[in-house]
């Protein structure tokens, strides 16, 4: 719609009034006089053309107020309302002069003109209680998505919740013509809701990053835990741990490689996952270093050691022996001074078996 403009001169002042005409300054004066000396130029004034130049009047004067009141936009969807009423109001006046009353040409010119003007009104305000709807549903999907994710650790499904519900709040936000009232604030709230998106996002990739790792870990643990109970099957010698060296280390490396990775990730440190991880690795480096004790010692006493096929005793200190023994519950022998290796690889895979089922059950019980 058009909107008022005042420009003041030296001498003259000029109101140019959407649908009203220059003349409607004069309505703070006399406007009924002011209407009898136009163009229509009334010569006798019936109590019929009274009310009809009443009519004619008061509809220039509600336009003349609707126009102000829009002026210098945004404004409230109640300013908008409000305007929108006064040009129906006008637009009423006009539709009550009769067809035959000596206002009525010019009254029909000027409704033709308040109807325009009351559409683009009502255009307006449909934008702006459509904006202001859309904010308020924008917060709304931000407060959910906030208390979906508080009091950490949370399912990953949780987190994708949360992350939909961002995403959604900042497409609220985005669709606000910035010519409307909300405007500035929703700007306000869409860099903080960006910035809450990322964050969500970056948990996400944590998430799936611990879960890919943890289930590494868990087809590890299964894999080891394994070769006890199918002993006899996989036709293992006496001294045989049920993998060979070579290939236990290089299963490690990768496990520490998966854990490395992971625990780059933000808030990695945070996760339920990371202890359990990390104590996992501590399990296989002592296999890795009791193995390897093992070999050093039979390398080193190959011309007497002939009696130790079976049990595969590793000399450990007694400190170390005792921390095996209240650790996981390792058997020790020659006075607490060696363990068997092929018993003791079994029983740290299974102690680190039973952890990550610990942490399974605890992972599938987040919300």
């Amino acid at each position: 719609m058009h909107y008022l403009r005042l420009t003041i001169g030296f001498a003259t002042v000029i109101l140019l009034l959407s649908a009203c005409n220059t003349d409607d300054h004069s309505f703070a004066d006399d406007s009924s006089q002011a209407l009898t000396n136009d163009s229509m130029s009334l010569k006798t004034a019936t109590p019929q053309n009274t009310s009809a130049l009443d009519n004619f009047v008061a509809a220039r004067r509600l336009a003349w107020d609707a126009a102000v009141m829009v002026q210098h936009p945004p404004h409230s969807v109640e300013t908008w309302q409000a305007a929108r009423v006064k040009w129906r109001q006008a637009i009423n006046r006009l539709e009550a002069i009769p067809e035959r009353s000596p206002v009525a040409a010019e009254a029909k010119e000027k409704r033709a003109v308040y109807q325009s003007n009351y559409a683009a009104i009502s255009d307006r305000l449909t934008t702006e209680t459509t904006a202001a709807e859309r904010f308020k549903a924008a917060q709304t999907l931000a407060w959910q998505a906030a208390v979906t994710v508080q009091k950490p650790p949370h399912s990953l499904k949780v987190w994708q919740r949360a992350s939909r519900k961002w995403r959604a709040a900042i497409g609220l936000l985005q669709s606000i013509p910035p010519t409307t009232a909300i405007a500035l604030q929703s700007q306000a709230k869409l860099t903080d809701y960006r910035s809450n998106y990322s964050a969500i996002n970056q948990r996400l990739i944590t998430e799936n990053q611990a879960l890919l790792t943890f289930r590494q870990f868990s087809e590890t643990a299964a894999r080891l835990k394994s070769i006890p109970d199918n002993f006899y099957q996989l036709n293992l010698t006496p001294q045989q741990v049920g993998v060979s060296y070579e290939d236990y280390t290089r299963l490690v490396e990768a496990l520490q490689q998966s854990f490395n990775q992971f625990a780059t990730q933000p808030d990695a440190r945070n996760h339920p996952v990371y202890p359990v991880l990390l104590a996992a690795i501590d399990d296989h480096q002592t296999v890795v270093k009791l193995w390897k004790a093992y070999l050093d010692f039979k390398a080193a006493n190959t011309q007497w050691l002939y009696d130790d096929i079976f049990d595969q005793l590793v000399p450990v200190s007694l400190t170390d022996a005792a921390i095996l023994e209240q650790k996981y519950g390792l058997k020790t022998y020659a006075g607490g001074t060696k363990v068997s290796l092929r018993f003791s690889a079994w029983a740290i895979w299974q102690k680190n078996s039973q952890h990550l089922q610990q942490l399974q059950q605890k992972l599938l019980s987040l919300n």
